[in-house]
């Protein structure tokens, strides 16, 4: 993927995305400009940190899910206070699609990774395996019942999006049936969508998100006070530090990565045949 060519369906999709969210039944009118060069600068970075190893491929459609309505969302909370409903489903939607695809690339890179690796070995010294009686419950690979290779990380990366999903979306609704005026019915919906992206970093991810979240808030609804000399009238939307936090958790994931890469790693290895040697030719 050129930068290019990610910057123009960025801006593409963010185009579509304006126009839907003006002809709902509850219109939204953004700017599609501003919100399709926002879009668009952002996919063309996430390519060019893809193609310079910033980010790992199978990762890569998580982060363009997020940043791909990101900027019509968070202009259409600052104008109007609210986020369409068909943008925040479309989130979701968009990052369900991609935590699928990346957790069946994880798994795929890892195969691949053990053939090339597999390719070094002697076959001749592995025609046989003597198993150790102490890991009489292993399968070996291609045996009935044995377990596809990288599904172990793969089926992780999807229930830990799911369960971030419900989470963070659960935790929303709390505060907003506490505080109607705090935390709107919109950022409950917004929050499936992000929730399920950042959990599938990890857990960590989900509360930093989260933090940074209420710090753009507050810092916003500090800077309207202090700017109106006084107590603001409409309030400050949480939308936009929503969208903030789950767009750097994303787009900057750091070692979450990793723990899911080495466990797709790990589960391609035999499961339990630690005891496992090379047997009489």
């Amino acid at each position: 993927m050129s930068t290019s060519a990610a910057g123009l369906a960025g801006a593409a999709i963010s185009v579509t995305a304006c126009r839907l969210s003006a002809r709902a039944a509850r219109p939204a009118v953004v700017p599609a400009g501003p919100c399709a060069a926002v879009t668009a600068g952002c996919w063309a970075w996430l390519g060019w940190r893809w193609s310079t190893g910033g980010l790992p491929g199978w990762w890569l459609p998580v982060p363009l899910a997020v940043f791909a309505v990101a900027a019509p969302l968070a202009a259409a909370d600052v104008r109007y206070r609210r986020l369409p409903d068909l943008l925040t489903a479309a989130v979701a939607v968009l990052v369900g699609v991609a935590v699928v695809a990346s957790a069946v690339s994880v798994g795929m890179d890892a195969v691949d990774t053990a053939a090339v690796d597999a390719v070094a070995v002697d076959t001749a010294a592995v025609d046989t395996v003597a198993v150790d009686p102490t890991t009489a419950d292993a399968v070996a690979p291609g045996a009935p019942g044995a377990a596809e290779p990288g599904t172990g990380a793969a089926s992780g990366l999807v229930v830990r999006g799911v369960a971030g999903a419900v989470v963070f979306a659960g935790v929303h609704a709390v505060v907003h049936r506490a505080s109607p005026r705090s935390l709107g019915a919109g950022d409950v919906k917004l929050a499936v969508g992000l929730g399920g992206a950042t959990a599938a970093v990890g857990w960590p991810a989900l509360v930093v998100s989260a933090g940074v979240a209420s710090l753009v808030t507050l810092v916003g609804a500090g800077i309207v006070r202090w700017a109106t000399r006084g107590p603001p009238g409409r309030g400050v939307p949480h939308g936009p530090g929503m969208l903030l936090g789950a767009c750097l958790v994303v787009a900057f994931p750091g070692a979450g990565l990793d723990a899911v890469a080495e466990e797709a790693a790990l589960a391609v290895a035999v499961p339990g045949m630690g005891g496992v040697t090379p047997g009489p030719g």
